[in-house]
C-alpha cells in the first residue's frame, strides 16, 4: 500500500511538472491593438534605402512625384487599404536584432500615411517568414518585432513608374457612342496612305452625290466612296481607343519625332476628337503619342498590332466565290 501511495505522489508531481511547462510555453503575451484610422488619408510617403516616393490626393485625384503624374487609384486604394487594415499575428522578438528580420535602414521599407499634418500610421516593413504568408513589421516609437499577415513589402513597394496612371487615351462611353468620323494614315514604302470613315448621316453631301454605290439604310459605318464598312473591325478598334494603357513612358524622346508617324488615328465626334500616333516598332513595341498624353509611351505589340490594320479589312464588301 506504501508503494502505491508513492506512486501516486509521483503521478501527481509528474503531471504538476508538465502543466507548468505546458503553461510557461503558451503565448503570455497581447498583441497592440492597432486603432482605427478613420481621418482621409492625403499624403502618403514611400521610404527605402534613402530614396523616398510621395503621393499626394490634389482635388480629389491622387498624383505621384515632384512632376505630380496622375496615378494609379487603384494600386494607391491597395497601399491604404493594406496600411490601413493590418493585422498582427504574432510577437517576435523584444530584444533588437533588426538585421535578421530585414528592419534596418539598407532593407527596410517604410511607408507613412498622412492625414493634414497628422502622421496617421507608420509602418516599417522587414522581410517575409518563412511561410511567405506573413512579413516581420515594427511601429513608430515600439522597438518589437511583429509577425503581420500578408506579403506586405511585394504589395506596398513601388516605384514612381510603377505607380503612375498608364491609361493614355480614354473615351467615355456617351462620347464614344458620338463617335461619327474615322480617320486613318499609314506609311507605305515612304508614302502616305488615307482611308476616312463615316457614320451614313455624317458622310459629305458632295461626296454622297459622287458615290455609285447606293447607300445602305442598316449600315453604321461607311467609307468616303459609300463602300458599306465591317462593322466588327470599327467597334473593334474603337474598344481599343476607349481605354488604352501603356507599358511605360518615353523619357528621352521628343513630341516632333511624332510629326510623320507610321500610322495614326484620328477619331471624331460631337465636337472633340482623339487621336493615337505610333511610329514603327522598335524591338517588340511602338513608340506612340496620343491626343491625352502629353508624353510619348510604349505600347506592347500585342496591343499595338489590334489598332494597326491594313485598310482591306474596313471593307465589307464579300468577293463572290470562285464559280459564280
Amino acid at each position: 500500500m506504501k508503494k502505491e501511495y508513492i506512486l501516486l505522489v509521483a503521478v501527481i508531481i509528474g503531471l504538476g511538472a508538465l502543466l507548468f511547462y505546458q503553461k510557461k510555453g503558451r503565448t503570455n503575451y497581447q498583441l497592440p491593438v492597432l486603432p482605427m484610422l478613420e481621418k482621409v488619408t492625403d499624403r502618403i510617403v514611400l521610404e527605402k534605402a534613402g530614396e523616398f516616393v510621395e503621393l499626394r490626393l490634389v482635388d480629389g485625384k491622387w498624383v505621384v512625384g515632384e512632376p505630380r503624374y496622375p496615378a494609379n487609384s487603384d494600386r494607391v486604394k491597395k497601399i491604404v487599404d493594406e496600411v490601413k487594415g493590418l493585422k498582427l499575428t504574432a510577437l517576435v522578438s523584444e530584444k533588437g536584432n533588426y538585421q535578421i528580420y530585414d528592419l534596418v535602414a539598407a532593407k527596410k521599407l517604410k511607408v507613412s500615411l498622412f492625414g493634414g499634418e497628422q502622421l496617421l500610421r507608420e509602418l516599417q516593413i522587414g522581410k517575409n517568414s518563412a511561410s511567405l504568408r506573413q512579413t516581420y513589421v515594427m511601429f513608430k516609437d515600439d522597438p518589437k518585432v511583429y509577425q503581420a499577415l500578408g506579403n506586405l513589402k511585394s504589395n506596398l513597394f513601388a516605384t514612381v513608374a510603377e505607380l503612375r496612371d498608364k491609361t493614355v487615351l480614354k473615351i467615355d462611353e456617351d462620347k464614344l457612342a458620338g463617335i461619327d468620323k474615322i480617320v486613318l494614315e499609314r506609311m507605305v514604302d515612304g508614302k502616305p496612305q488615307v482611308l476616312k470613315l463615316f457614320k451614313p448621316e455624317s458622310l459629305p453631301a458632295a461626296e454622297a452625290e459622287k458615290s455609285e454605290v447606293p447607300s445602305v439604310l442598316d449600315a453604321v459605318w461607311q467609307q468616303e466612296s459609300g463602300l458599306p464598312v465591317a462593322i466588327d473591325v470599327v467597334d473593334k478598334l474603337l474598344k481599343e481607343l476607349a481605354a488604352l494603357q501603356c507599358e511605360s513612358f518615353i523619357a528621352d524622346r521628343q513630341v516632333a519625332a511624332f510629326a510623320n508617324p507610321f500610322y495614326r488615328v484620328v477619331v471624331e465626334g460631337g465636337g472633340e476628337g482623339f487621336s493615337l500616333a505610333l511610329l514603327a516598332v522598335e524591338e517588340g513595341k511602338y513608340p506612340a503619342l496620343s491626343s491625352q498624353s502629353k508624353e510619348p509611351f510604349w505600347l506592347p505589340s500585342w496591343r499595338a498590332e489590334k489598332i494597326i490594320e491594313e485598310f482591306s479589312v474596313y471593307s465589307a464588301v464579300e468577293k463572290k466565290s470562285e464559280g459564280e
